[in-house]
Order: C-alpha cells, then sequence, then structure tokens
C-alpha cells in the first residue's frame, strides 16, 4: 500500500467510525498491523447496484423511488454531519441479501471530506466521470457535487443509460461541462413527469438553485412515493 492509499484508507476509518446511518456501511473494528489494516463492517451479500443495473437495464420508478429515498435520506445526513462524499456512483451503492433497495448501504469514503462553511468552496478535483459534477471539474464546489452525481445515478437507474456519455474520459468530462442532457430516448415516454422533474432539478447546472438533499426528499415524486400513490404500475418497464 503506497502512501496515497494508506492516507484514503485512514480517511475512510476516520469518517466511518464516527458516522451512524442504515444506508451507510457501518465499521464495527479496525486493526492496524505494519503492511494491512484489517476492518470489520457490515456485510452485504446482495452485490453492487451497478450489478443489479447492468441486470435489469432500468427499474420500475417505484424500485427507483426506493434507491433514491435512502440515498437522498443518507445524503441529508452525512451533509448535516458536515462531510461531502465526493463520488456517488452505483458500484459504491451495496445491496442486502434480500435485494430491498431501500436497505442500499453507501460505501467507498476514501475521498470523503469533511467541511465547515469557511471551508467552501473546495478545490481538488476528485471523482469519477460519468458521475462528477461540472464544478468539481472547474475546481470549485461545495457538498451539493453529491447531488448532482445522485442526479446522474437516479437518470441511468430509469433509462439504463448516463445523461453524459463519450468515447474516453476526457469526452465524457467535456459533455458534463458543456453538454446537455435530454429525455428524448423512447424509454422515457414510460417514466412521470415528477420523476423527470427532479432529475432537472439534481442536474441542475446553477448550484445556487440545486436542490440540497432535504428539499429533494420534499419534491412531489418522493412525497408521493413515501405515501404510496406513486404510479408505477403506469410507468416504468
Amino acid at each position: 500500500m503506497d502512501e496515497k492509499e494508506k492516507l484514503a484508507m485512514e480517511n475512510e476509518i476516520g469518517i466511518l467510525k464516527n458516522l451512524d446511518h442504515p444506508n451507510i456501511l457501518k465499521i464495527h473494528e479496525s486493526y492496524e498491523c505494519e503492511k494491512r489494516y484489517y476492518i470489520v463492517t457490515d456485510i452485504c451479500k446482495g452485490g453492487e447496484l451497478f450489478d443489479e443495473i447492468t441486470k435489469n437495464k432500468f427499474f420500475t420508478e417505484n424500485n427507483a423511488a426506493q434507491v433514491m429515498y435512502a440515498l437522498l435520506r443518507c445524503l441529508k445526513y452525512l451533509h448535516e454531519q458536515g462531510i461531502m462524499h465526493r463520488d456517488l456512483k452505483p458500484e459504491n451503492l451495496l445491496l442486502e441479501e434480500n435485494k430491498n433497495y431501500e436497505q442500499v448501504k453507501l460505501i467507498d469514503f476514501g475521498t470523503a471530506k469533511k467541511f465547515e462553511s469557511k471551508d467552501l468552496p473546495i478545490t481538488q478535483m476528485v471523482g469519477t466521470p460519468y458521475y462528477i459534477a461540472p464544478e468539481v471539474i472547474k475546481k470549485s464546489y461545495n457538498e451539493k457535487c453529491d447531488l448532482w452525481s445522485a442526479g446522474v445515478i437516479m437518470y441511468i437507474i430509469l433509462s439504463g443509460q448516463p445523461p453524459f456519455g463519450g468515447r474516453n474520459e476526457k469526452q465524457i468530462m467535456d459533455n458534463v461541462q458543456n453538454g446537455k442532457f435530454n429525455f428524448n430516448n423512447k424509454v422515457w415516454g414510460n417514466v412521470s413527469p415528477d420523476a423527470k422533474d427532479l432529475i432537472n432539478s439534481l442536474l441542475e447546472r446553477d448550484v445556487t438553485k440545486r436542490f440540497s438533499a432535504e428539499q429533494a426528499l420534499g419534491h412531489k415524486w418522493m412525497t408521493d412515493y413515501k405515501a404510496g400513490t406513486l404510479e408505477s404500475g403506469k410507468f416504468g418497464k
């Protein structure tokens, strides 16, 4: 393990030990020896959300809402604790063996960062090209970068495609910075206007107008889901 990997591991352990949320992987114990770290965590036997997307192509709105409800609750908690994740993606969301999407657990806090208002904006560029927010590429951002990534995840689980693609990493990030997403694919004909509206509010380029986690949880699509009135029979696959 090189020095960079060691610092990331120590950062992850230090942050996770102080977090307690049902949608965040819990560290119970950690041990360090000369060559290795040993970490005792929750066990999640359902695999990555990424694999579930690959298998199903796209989710029904009700299943998508389960994922988003869990993720947004998680982000609300993290941001209230003064922590931004900075690398949200389906590979970092694990499922329980029962595949209840509302029980997904967020992992990989190696690039997570503690922040206070006086620290903002952050200038270090980290993240994964498909999911990175445009302001992160410009190296001036706050915790709302996580909400952009959540919007990308929501777009993908409802359509099976990323909103900003490309043939290579540079092209993807150029499209994130300069491109416009759309709902032109025929799959979006089966997705409700409320779902699209929430995606628009999360993939808002103006950070001051982009939804916070709390605002997203209060959106009609989410409140309908919690009330059991989401039109999952009409929309989705």
